[in-house]
């Protein structure tokens, strides 16, 4: 087992950086909890709703670990005295390609997302991998898909993870042996909307238990059709509501758009999960800026087609809350 003292003066800064990036999920998913035998870890327990209202602090069970996204571990293990004395525990190599990716973390195994939907479990205590699952690819995706190898994140919920594919698939594994559970087409990748904000598992007040993705959609190829974010079933896989991202003709905003086009319409959640509050039932998600960029190229020319204030091209650079159950905004800032 290589050991390394992050507290000696010959190394650099940057490469400390890089290597705390990679080795602290390790060393955050090793309390004493974990002095179990290994292969207590290598057949975890269902993880409740309740697990992720309030998880364990062992473990890391969603992308910011909770629901109001503030990524904040109550470990004390390590702390102000001690944290100059860490050492390396393991380390094990990753898939060349981009690394958007925080690992998850339940009862001592630590699930990865490698490029090119490469995803793994690993024994957290050691790094030795209990199984990968390696999805087939189109050959002809990198045409239409920037990126295209990415997963920024993945969900758990019972004995289930779940991630956005490259190829438009929400898919869910069987968390114990990574076989496939389900997969469900949420859009075509030739049209070039692409998974870009990874899945949220969440419970609405009907009870019903859903995972929540959204994606973006580059005008170079695709219309108004690629921009929504979509909720379907943690169980079953089938689509319960879909909520388009850019108010059309008839809708709630759906004049702030000056006219243009509905197909023209676009505006992406592209950037990270939605958080959720289970006191109101509602998800909250960012929209980023509209597309294409620039006014006089949205609205041919014409820069003053709509509203230079708010609201304006909605629901584009806001942030909407939408009902759990129904997929309805019910408000946006």
């Amino acid at each position: 087992m290589l050991r390394l003292d992050f507290s000696r003066s010959n190394l650099a800064r940057g490469r400390r950086q890089l290597l705390t990036a990679f080795l602290l999920p390790a060393l955050l998913a090793m309390p004493a909890a974990f002095a179990q035998t290994q292969t207590a870890g290598r057949n975890p327990a269902p993880v409740t709703f309740q697990n992720l209202l309030n998880p364990d602090p062992a473990d890391w069970l969603m992308y910011s670990r909770t629901y109001d996204s503030q990524r904040y571990s109550p470990l004390e293990q390590i702390n102000r005295q001690n944290v100059g004395t860490l050492r390396m525990a393991w380390s094990r190599g990753l898939s060349p390609g981009i690394h958007e990716n925080i690992p998850l973390v339940h009862a001592g195994v630590m699930y990865v997302a490698n490029p090119m939907n490469l995803i793994q479990a690993l024994d957290a205590t050691n790094g030795d991998l209990i199984w990968e699952y390696k999805r087939k690819l189109p050959d002809d995706l990198g045409k239409f898909v920037g990126n295209s190898g990415r997963v920024r994140t993945m969900a758990l919920f019972e004995d289930m993870l779940y991630f956005a594919a490259a190829d438009g698939y929400i898919v869910a594994l069987d968390a114990r042996s990574g076989k496939l559970r389900w997969e469900t087409v949420a859009h075509d990748y030739k049209t070039g909307a692409q998974h870009t904000t990874g899945p949220a598992v969440v419970q609405g007040k009907s009870g019903n238990v859903l995972v929540i993705t959204g994606r973006s959609c580059p005008e170079a190829r695709t219309t108004r059709s690629g921009c929504f974010i979509v909720a379907n079933d943690a169980r079953t896989g089938k689509e319960v509501w879909r909520f388009y991202t850019t108010a059309a003709p008839g809708e709630p905003g759906g004049d702030t758009w000056g006219g243009l086009e509905v197909s023209q319409r676009m505006a992406s959640p592209w950037g990270l999960p939605g958080s959720f509050d289970p006191a109101t039932n509602l998800t909250y998600w960012g929209i980023a800026n509209p597309r294409p960029h620039t006014r006089i190229k949205r609205h041919n020319g014409n820069v003053d087609a709509i509203p230079r204030e708010a609201p304006s091209e909605l629901y584009a650079n806001s942030t909407i809350a939408l009902d759990v159950d129904t997929g309805r905004s019910e408000e946006h800032t």
